[in-house]
């Protein structure tokens, strides 16, 4: 198993810090502490032949998926305003 750093993870999984450090307390991801330099850090576990395997976070397809749809809506809000400002101006 390799260990990397919370920022390590974050960085090559495309992921805030802060959601790592989530995951790392809600236990989805493998831990272990390890001191350094006098201190005690954080560092979570991963399967060598996982490492290559894009990671599949539900969160965040849930939330990609709010925005899109808040996206659309505004999109076609923003369609339907221009359509009536473009009838307001053949008008004048």
């Amino acid at each position: 198993m390799k260990s990397m750093s919370i920022k390590e993870y974050a960085i090559s999984n495309k992921l805030s810090i802060y959601k790592v450090i989530q995951m790392t307390k809600n236990k989805k991801l493998q831990t272990e502490v390890q001191k350094v330099d006098g201190k005690d850090e954080v560092f979570i576990l991963i399967d060598e032949h996982k490492i290559n395997e894009p990671s599949s976070n539900t969160e965040n397809t849930e939330e990609t998926g709010d925005y899109e749809k808040a996206y659309y809506k505004l999109k076609l809000q923003y369609n339907q305003l221009l359509h009536k400002y473009e009838k307001l101006l053949k008008k004048i």
